[in-house]
């Protein structure tokens, strides 16, 4: 059976972080158009050898994160856009037609952009720019997994996944633990690995496999039915993880994971292979050409920024500008005035009681008609001062797609949580909670397992030995921010059928018309 062998020199080190357009990958401009290699033997046959280098290699072009179709504008920084990407794909598939698009996922919920339109234009786009095959992200399970396959039937691209399946055992996509794709003359086989589905719409629709068991598999099946060259691996994993990836499964020869770092590619080495993050938000593509020598195929990564140095597809530029003035007609709806602003200095919400804390954690109550309301503090993402409040407003506050669940849990359990969820305050942590119908007292200065005093409920002592109702989101509720005591909660809304936190606190912000919300004692800091 043949085994593709990968060898590269490491002469960059362990850690490289890559940012602009001298790590680009481009080539240098071309020679005197004058010049006739023709007149001299030895550049005829170094023309012949390129020729010769260029019918046995190959290029993919990765890039993860794309929730934004249009540029955006973060720390000084204009990067990314499917107009750029376009006109930064072709450019190299210019270089060398055999060049495939590989998307390493999360074009859904996410961001103001992903939440609004869940991922449906961004899959048109996709498909203009030309993309070959793509991983799944958590996000693009944001809206439950008969959204994500809606995106999948739409798509011009397969999507691979080794490691979800249905909770019968079935792969998610059928067929699609693995793909095989014929680039030039390079076969690439194709491995796709996804985690934190617990935070999104799926869990309990889903089953996230263990990525290295999964990979394995994939990879064992890739060789027994087909012939690969190169076998890359697509995750949802940070580099620790990838390392480990690696270590544990050598026949795979590169890995593409998930970004790193807002505005820098990342490329680490577990070995001779080559682990690679593109930036955010479609900041960056990560370049990786395939050279076959000597009879094995060595891979060599670069990165291709996709900055404001990169000109714009035309007619996608168009989608992006009229995406862009629909979407400020739609989020410019006035839904309530604003008498108290809703304010997070200094993200304050992560260690304090906050007017704007009190706001939404009475929005995800009254939604339930629960016994409390519950938010991390993390979660709330921006501030509304006023003087209106606009759909925008509640999408930025709340972009990350978070469904609210109404779960039953005991005193004890809840007590358990917000001991967790204040453990890491002196650290700015985001579980810090921010309340409604609850009161509580906690010590910063005390060890961390004995903070919380005096909580009540209704007005009422917590009872460690009774059961409450609890408005959460399904992130918290899973044991996002080391919170661990909803774990054995009872879901009386169903994943499913839970609402995003965004659209309640729209639709918390239209029924009250005006919004006069203070700090009034929920949370009190002990010395």
């Amino acid at each position: 059976m043949h085994r593709p062998l990968t060898r590269i020199t490491r002469a960059l080190g362990t850690l490289l972080l890559v940012s602009g357009l001298a790590a680009s990958g481009l080539p240098p401009a071309a020679a005197d158009p004058a010049a006739d290699p023709a007149a001299d033997p030895a550049a005829d046959q170094a023309a012949g050898s390129a020729a010769d280098r260029a019918k046995h290699s190959a290029t993919l072009l990765y890039f993860h994160d794309a929730h934004e179709i249009g540029p955006v504008v973060t720390g000084g920084q204009d990067r990314g856009g499917v107009a750029r990407l376009a006109t930064a794909v072709r450019t190299v598939e210019e270089q060398n037609p055999a060049t495939a698009v590989v998307f390493g996922g999360d074009l859904a919920g996410g961001t103001l952009f992903g939440g609004l339109y869940k991922g449906v234009p961004m899959v048109e786009a996709l498909n203009d720019v030309g993309v070959d095959l793509a991983n799944f992200g958590q996000h693009d399970f944001d809206f439950g997994v008969d959204h994500a396959r809606e995106l999948v039937a739409a798509s011009d691209f397969p999507w691979i996944t080794s490691n979800l399946t249905t909770p019968d055992g079935t792969p998610f996509v059928e067929g699609g633990t693995w793909a095989v794709q014929r680039v030039g003359k390079v076969r690439v086989g194709f491995v796709g690995l996804t985690d934190a589905i617990e935070t999104t719409s799926a869990a309990g629709d889903l089953v996230e496999g263990d990525p290295i068991a999964a990979a394995r598999a994939a990879v064992a099946d890739l060789k027994e039915y087909a012939k690969a060259d190169v076998v890359v691996a697509v995750t949802q994993y940070p580099m620790a993880e990838n390392h480990q990836l690696v270590r544990a499964v050598p026949e795979l020869d590169a890995v593409f994971g998930e970004e790193m770092a807002e505005y820098d590619s990342v490329i680490e080495y577990e070995g001779d292979v080559p682990l690679m993050a593109s930036e955010g938000n479609i900041g960056s593509l990560i370049r990786l050409d395939i050279t076959k020598r000597r009879g094995e195929h060595a891979v060599t990564p670069s990165v291709i920024e996709v900055d404001h140095t990169v000109a714009p597809d035309p007619a996608l530029r168009e989608v992006e500008e009229r995406y862009a003035a629909e979407m400020d007609e739609r989020l410019s709806e006035v839904l309530a005035d604003v008498r108290t602003s809703l304010l997070n200095p200094g993200q304050v919400s992560r260690s304090q009681e906050t007017a704007l804390g009190n706001f939404v954690a009475d929005a995800f109550r009254e939604r339930h008609g629960a016994d409390v309301g519950w938010v991390n503090g993390g979660g709330l993402r921006a501030e509304a001062p006023g003087p209106d409040f606009t759909l925008r407003d509640a999408y930025s506050i709340a972009p990350f797609a978070n469904r609210v669940l109404n779960v039953r849990v005991s005193g004890a359990g809840l007590r358990q949580s917000l001991e967790d969820a204040v453990s890491r305050v002196q650290d700015a942590g985001g579980g810090f909670p921010q309340v409604s119908g609850m009161a509580y007292a906690y010590a910063p200065s005390a060890a961390v397992g004995s903070r919380v005093r005096e909580v009540s409920i209704g007005g009422a002592p917590l009872d460690p030995d009774a059961t409450y109702t609890v408005a959460v989101t399904a992130y918290v509720a899973g044991g996002g921010d080391g919170v661990s005591g909803f774990a054995d909660a009872e879901v009386l809304v169903p994943i499913g059928d839970a609402p995003v936190d965004a659209e309640v606190i729209a639709d918390h912000a239209r029924t009250l018309a005006t919004i006069n919300v203070a700090t009034e004692g929920r949370i009190t800091l002990l010395p």
